[in-house]
């Protein structure tokens, strides 16, 4: 059979496919016709979603359409669901949530970018072993150990800053993304892996390689979202060797995402791999307290995890594969939305000077009752109240991730707080069926910036609300968030574990940074994109990447 053949009979078969879906779905009435949302084109509702310019899109949901709106598969896909209402988002994420598991598309991705299945990609009774041992490394005492050690990170990040901007030109910018995505790669390496990758030197090939990768991999995977049905079928595939002679493949692909994709996420695995390794030889030559012999004293979060792992009952311990996995999870996470924030944080200041002397006043009255050289503690930090206000208002109005997804392995019923009115009838419904197969999506932002929720005021940023009432929703409506009512951490048994990494990180940067330098805007404009994270782009420039240039003045 000839080549053009095949690729008719290829043809053929997926125009059949396409026939036979079209025509049950024109038989098939939509169990959610009476639920208002947006029209969308006949290939369905996911290029809306995942649109880079799309964020309106997710952030008017709630005010056009209510807190449960109907997602319109179009002509092959399934209607789906956009959920922020509180007490559906209870039941999806707390009360049911066994019902409601991550997608395919979400364990397929993080499968392959983690090599394995880690927290991020299992469920049900395997995730919570997983948590179970991975919790207690997040604790409070934890984050006082590390605080030190993130202190000489930040210290470097002041002097690099320092060297960019000495001896400078007025209106000379710093690109301040790049300088905090070293800082937050190097705190997540030290304090993560008990490892450095030098980020703070310009020649350090360690820094350059896992940099690329680390953040390039999302980006590249927001641009294969009509492929990640398939990713978990995908690194599922038997014998391996077939699967790596696919994966191969790619390069000969006349499409440069998928074959960058694969580079990055094989750039990333040996790095874990080596360090695994050298745990395991130590552990095997000198025991456990052979573990406490690196820079850290042992206090890295991989060394903690790998201790408690031995330590378990026999049945409760993970593979090294599975510990690899959960260790690359943290470190992705810790990385990807950590500095993207803190950019956010400058970018937001330099556009208030006068928030930013309150701010850096705070942080000099909280020193000033130090010695001299003293750096504030864990605890110092979280009494902090203006500080704290600003981050609690910056994660509510600018969550990193706008929405995660599930899908509903049976039929139930779940409460709404706020009641849906039927357009068919015009009757309110205080409950809601979700079929089994129906992707429900999580609107974490429009949940955050819902005026129902929050007042007529949400869409602003006023870290005031903080301190006048303690950020109290309206109506004292309760999300079921772990982080101040609010769903920017997500809740229930999949809330992100590095919670309390990423504000220590958050507010000892701020800290010292606000001592140092006073940030001004460069009067470019900041456009903050959709993807799997949102990512900030100098306007005009997006072939350039990721960037938030500010200027950046020295303080005495």
């Amino acid at each position: 059979m000839t080549s053009s053949s095949v690729y008719s009979a290829l043809g053929l078969g997926a125009f059949i496919v396409v026939v036979f879906r079209l025509l049950k779905k024109w038989r098939t009435k939509s169990p959610y016709e009476y639920i208002p949302g947006p029209t969308s084109s006949a290939l369905g509702y996911l290029l809306d979603m995942h649109n880079p310019d799309g964020l309106p899109w997710h952030f008017e949901m709630v005010k056009k359409y209510g807190h449960v709106a109907r997602l319109q598969g179009g002509a092959i896909m399934k209607d789906a669901l956009y959920v922020s209402d509180p007490a559906a988002l209870h039941a999806v994420l707390v009360r049911d949530q066994h019902i409601f598991l991550e997608s395919d598309e979400f364990a397929g991705l993080f499968g392959i970018i983690h090599h394995g299945d880690g927290v991020a990609s299992v469920a049900g009774a395997e995730h919570k072993r997983h948590r179970k041992l991975m919790d207690p490394v997040f604790n409070n005492h934890r984050m006082n150990k590390l605080t030190p050690l993130f202190y000489n990170v930040v210290h470097q990040l002041q002097s690099t800053l320092v060297q960019e901007v000495s001896g400078k030109a007025p209106g000379h910018t710093v690109d301040i993304l790049e300088l905090l995505t070293r800082t937050s790669l190097e705190m997540i390496a030290q304090a993560g892996l008990g490892h450095t990758f030098n980020s703070f030197d310009p020649q350090s090939k360690d820094y350059k390689d896992f940099h690329w990768a680390i953040t390039s991999v999302l980006p590249l995977a927001s641009g294969l979202f009509l492929f990640m049905p398939y990713f978990n079928s995908w690194r599922n595939i038997q014998p391996v060797w077939f699967r790596n002679l696919l994966s191969g493949a790619l390069a000969y692909v006349p499409w440069q995402t998928p074959w960058q994709f694969k580079k990055a996420v094989d750039a990333m695995w040996p790095i874990y791999r080596t360090l695994y390794a050298g745990k395991m030889t130590a552990l095997e030559e000198g025991g456990v307290e052979a573990l406490n012999n690196n820079p850290t004293g042992g206090e890295d979060l991989m060394t903690v995890l790998f201790k408690a792992n031995h330590e378990a009952p026999e049945a409760d311990k993970l593979s090294a594969d599975a510990i690899m996995a959960n260790v690359s999870s943290l470190v992705h996470g810790a990385q990807e939305t950590t500095s993207s924030i803190l950019a956010r944080f400058i970018d937001l200041l330099s556009q208030d000077q006068d928030l930013q002397t309150r701010m850096r006043a705070e942080i000099k009255e909280a020193t000033s009752k130090k010695g001299d050289g003293e750096d504030l503690t864990w605890s110092e930090l979280n009494s902090l109240p203006l500080m704290d206000a600003v981050i609690r208002e910056t994660f509510r109005v600018f969550s990193p991730v706008t929405f995660v997804w599930r899908q509903t392995i049976e039929d139930t019923v779940i409460p709404v707080h706020y009641p849906i009115r039927d357009q068919q009838t015009g009757l309110e419904r205080n409950e809601l069926l979700v079929h089994k197969g129906t992707f429900l999506y999580v609107g974490m932002s429009a949940a955050n910036k819902s005026e129902v929720i929050w007042g007529p005021d949400a869409e602003e940023f006023k870290p005031e609300r903080w301190l006048a009432k303690g950020g109290s929703t309206v109506d004292n409506t309760r999300l079921p968030g772990v982080y101040s009512n609010m769903m920017t951490f997500l809740g229930g048994q999949r809330a992100c574990p590095g919670m309390k990494f990423a504000l220590l990180e958050i507010k000892l940067v701020l800290s010292v940074l606000l001592q140092a330098f006073e940030f001004h805007p460069s009067g470019q404009t900041i456009d903050w994109r959709l993807g799997i994270t949102v990512t900030p782009y100098v306007r005009g420039q997006e072939k350039a990447g990721a960037q938030v240039p500010i200027q950046v003045k020295i303080l005495d």
